[in-house]
Order: structure tokens, then C-alpha cells, then sequence
């Protein structure tokens, strides 16, 4: 049995979720769990969100409700529950988004009253929903259901430090010996984070800085070696996302009751050859190139890098990444796009190549 104890910070705007809130409070409790909420904050002169954000980071879990409003807004415009979740984020708390999965039919007196409003939640839903766990729900039992899974997924595919009774630690000494790691690691992450800040990361290239890719010839299974040659191209970064995002195979599956993406790198690394021969080719490439899995793992890394795809998720694309896609297909590509710069794009003479023998 898990002896662990997990505090749960529930965030919402108020005056229309007071049932919902009570709720997940419910849920929360109900799993042995400790829900922290800002109704039964203790009345204090300091500033609220102030108050609030330690709150916030000594939590393991942040299960965020959105229903219909965003909410009381400050001064800069923002809502105090868009500012809570800010600080979540910014801190590295797990966030887990319940989103209301039928808003037309969300009553009058719950919604925003203003087109403002409502464009400022319709934002703020795509920002907590962006890569985060997330379950949509129309009624109070199909929420604490929602809640009950998705805190059941994120313990078990992102644990937190949680709490155990001290009268479950054996004796004395090992709290002795708990305190002296817990010194230890303190010490530790000073070190670490002394060379996070002298370790220089390497640039990341611009979107039109040169690459150079080596396309390498397919052995055809189960006759003979492929009659394709060796060949490499030079091209910018931007322009190979194109063929990148075209080209790529993927599939989502159901894991642990949350949809994830996984990529299909050997079909990928095909498909990404054949597409880059066939810019410089006048006969079909199909089943003659691939590229190497360094070539594939490099450019998959620089995409997710400057934010056209994600390293996780239900979509391995980002907005921004489908968007710059559909730009470059509706612009059509240049013909200096591509250029061979070595090799021969041919069919003529076998070559026998070790895939990652090839420079990038």
C-alpha cells in the first residue's frame, strides 16, 4: 500500500464553480490527499496572490477548473486564476486542466458577459491545455471522475514528492540518516546549479542557416542491395521542415488514459530520404533513400528546440509548427531550395553503406 499523502491545489474562479470546487475537494480527500483551496485561506493583510504562490509551490499537484469565465482580472488585465497558473508553471508544479467540455450549454449567469471576456478565456484555455494533462467533463460526477483519473495518471507518470506520517520511518536513525541526504542533495544542487550557469549551450541555428544531409541508399529486403548511390544535400533548416512535416509517421495511442503521439522513425527516416531525392530527382525515388538515424534524431531535436514541435503530447506538432507548414506549402518551394552538393541522385550502381557512418 502506498503510504504517500499528496496536496493537491485546486484553482478556479469562484462565485460560479463553488460546487465544483467542493467537488474535487471531495474527490481529493476521498484518495487520502490534502486539497488545498483558497476559501479556507486564513483572512491576512498581505497581498492574496502573494500569499497564494508559496501555497502554490509547496503543492505536488495543480488541478486547474475551467467552466465558463475567466475570472476577476488585476490590474494588468489578467485574471488571479490565470496568475496562479502562471506561478504553477513557473515553478514546475504538475498541472492538471479540467476543461468543460460543452460551453454552449454553460448557463448565461456562468459565462463571460463581454466579447473581451470571452476572447481572454478562449486564450487562456489554449495556453493551460497546451501539452498538460487534460480531461473535459459537462457535470459534477463526470469532474470528480475526470479528477480522480487524471490524478491517478499523473502520480504514476509524474510523481512528486508527497508526504509520509513519521511514525511510518523505522526509528530514530533513519531520520538521522534522511537528514544527512537531505544536507547531502542540498549541497549538490548548489553544485549543479553552479555549472548550469558557467555551462555555456551551443547556439541554436536560424531558420535559414545552411544544413547539409546525407541521403544513403536502401537495401531492399530480400533481394539484393539497392542501386540507388550516395548522395548529400544542402538546404536551409526552415526548408527541410517542410519535407520534415510532410513526411513524418506517426501514431497516437491510449496510455494509461491519456492520448500520446509516438513517432515511426524507421518510416520517418524513409520517407524524409525518398522526399529529399526526389527535389533533385526526374525519375521516382520511392524505396531508394533514407537518412541516418543521427540525421533524423538532429533535425527532430532543432525542431522541437525552437518550438515547431513537441517532445510529448497528442499531437507532435505544435500551432505554431503546422502553421509555419501550411505558410511554406501555400508559398511553394523555391528551386534553389535543394542543392546537391556530392554524391549522384541515380539508379545506376550499388554502393554498400552503414547508415551512421555517413557525416550529418
Amino acid at each position: 500500500m502506498n503510504e504517500k499523502r499528496y496536496s493537491v491545489f485546486i484553482s478556479s474562479t469562484y462565485e460560479d464553480l463553488k460546487e465544483e470546487r467542493k467537488a474535487v475537494q471531495d474527490v481529493i480527500l476521498s484518495g487520502g490527499d490534502f486539497p488545498v483551496q483558497m476559501e479556507y485561506f486564513p483572512a491576512t493583510d498581505e497581498d492574496q496572490l502573494e500569499f497564494i504562490k508559496p501555497l502554490i509551490e509547496q503543492c505536488d499537484y495543480y488541478v486547474l477548473i475551467i467552466g465558463g469565465r475567466y475570472g476577476s482580472a488585476t490590474a494588468d488585465g489578467t485574471s488571479y486564476t490565470e496568475k496562479e497558473f502562471n506561478h504553477a508553471v513557473s515553478k514546475g508544479v504538475t498541472v492538471i486542466v479540467m476543461l468543460h467540455g460543452d460551453p454552449e450549454n454553460i448557463p448565461s449567469g456562468k459565462t463571460e458577459s463581454t466579447q473581451e471576456g470571452s476572447d481572454k478565456l478562449s486564450k487562456f484555455i489554449r495556453r493551460a491545455e497546451d501539452g498538460r494533462i487534460r480531461k473535459t467533463w459537462t457535470d459534477i460526477a463526470e469532474l470528480q471522475l475526470a479528477v480522480s483519473q487524471a490524478l491517478t495518471h499523473a502520480k504514476n507518470a509524474k510523481p512528486s514528492t508527497g508526504w509520509v506520517r513519521a511514525d511510518k520511518l523505522t526509528n530514530v536513525e533513519a531520520l538521522e540518516e534522511l537528514d544527512k541526504l537531505r544536507r547531502q542533495n542540498s549541497e549538490f544542487r548548489e553544485v549543479i546549479g553552479n555549472l548550469e550557469v558557467d555551462l555555456a549551450l551551443p547556439p541554436i541555428p536560424a531558420a535559414n542557416d545552411k544544413i547539409q544531409i546525407g541521403l544513403l541508399p536502401r537495401s531492399p529486403r530480400g533481394y539484393g542491395t539497392s542501386k540507388a548511390t550516395y548522395a548529400k544535400v544542402q538546404t536551409t533548416w526552415i526548408d527541410v521542415f517542410t519535407a520534415f512535416f510532410s513526411n513524418l509517421s506517426w501514431v497516437t495511442n491510449d496510455w494509461g488514459g491519456e492520448y500520446q503521439f509516438s513517432i515511426e522513425v524507421e518510416e520517418t527516416r524513409s520517407a524524409l530520404g525518398e522526399a529529399l531525392a526526389a527535389e533533385l530527382a526526374d525519375f521516382n525515388t520511392q524505396g531508394l533513400y533514407t537518412v541516418s538515424k543521427s540525421t533524423y534524431e538532429r533535425l527532430l531535436s532543432y525542431f522541437v528546440e525552437v518550438g515547431l514541435m513537441f517532445e510529448e503530447g497528442v499531437t507532435p506538432f505544435t500551432p505554431s509548427g503546422a502553421r509555419v507548414a501550411r505558410r511554406h506549402r501555400i508559398s511553394g518551394t523555391s528551386k534553389n531550395a535543394f542543392e546537391l552538393i556530392d554524391g549522384l541522385i541515380s539508379q545506376e550502381r550499388a554502393l554498400s553503406i552503414d547508415d551512421d557512418e555517413i557525416p550529418f
